[in-house]
């Protein structure tokens, strides 16, 4: 990633850029310019996008792994799995607020 990059994710989100980032997490869930309950009720109650983002990041983990297995691995599982492996640490290191969750998400497992 390019300083110029960085610089342009560290300068805070407003409601705007929180709204990509809303679209951005809950794309799989909802069309585009379609009524989203999931992303009224997140836009409304405003929740740290850090959170949300790694929330996301460990869905999209806990799909890969599942892609291959018979039984499906619980959100518990996949969480302490995300710990275990160091990728809660690697999020920690490559977290820029402003940022999609795919780039965070390949800044991790690259």
């Amino acid at each position: 990633m390019s300083k110029n990059e960085i610089i342009k994710y560290k300068k805070g989100l407003n409601k705007s850029q929180y709204k990509e980032i809303l679209d951005d997490i809950c794309s799989e869930y909802c069309p585009s310019g379609k009524h989203c309950i999931l992303k009224l009720y997140l836009l409304s109650s405003h929740p740290n996008p850090r959170l949300l983002i790694q929330l996301k990041c460990i869905e999209r983990y806990k799909y890969e792994l599942n892609k291959n297995e018979k039984e499906e691995m619980t959100w518990e599982d996949a969480w302490m799995s995300w710990s275990e492996k160091g990728y809660a640490k690697k999020f920690a290191e490559v977290y820029i607020e402003g940022m999609t969750y795919n780039k965070i998400y390949k800044l991790i497992m690259n």
